[in-house]
């Protein structure tokens, strides 16, 4: 009987402590880092082939200006912008002020060629 006391009282203690405001904002932000964490792994392999079609693009392409180089790196930043950087100039053939010609045709093909 005393033991079954002991434990109620334990039990009623640490639900006080657990709906105090302190516990509840530490447990918030304890959840929110681990979100953060696995977030971050899950937009590893996306983070690695957008890096690898940087990569393919820059290699012996020495012809872009700085303004263009500063392009790609822009919408090779997330698979989002490389999306819809795809719709607009390579699907529906838009004018794009900074890539065009061969340098267009090329990151086309290799957006094309890419697996996400």
């Amino acid at each position: 009987m005393w033991r079954m006391f002991v434990i109620f009282i334990e039990v009623v203690i640490l639900v006080i402590v657990l709906r105090t405001s302190f516990v509840q904002y530490f447990l918030s932000d304890i959840q929110q880092t681990v979100s953060g964490w696995i977030e971050s792994v899950v937009d590893i392999p996306e983070q690695q082939s957008l890096s690898a079609l940087r990569e393919k693009f820059f290699y012996n392409n020495l012809v872009l200006q700085p303004h263009q180089t500063d392009y790609v790196l822009d919408i090779t930043e997330s698979r989002e912008k490389l999306e819809s950087f795809r719709q607009f100039y390579c699907i529906k053939k838009d004018k794009n002020p900074f890539i065009y010609g061969q340098n267009l045709s090329r990151l086309c093909e290799l957006i094309e060629n890419t697996k996400f």
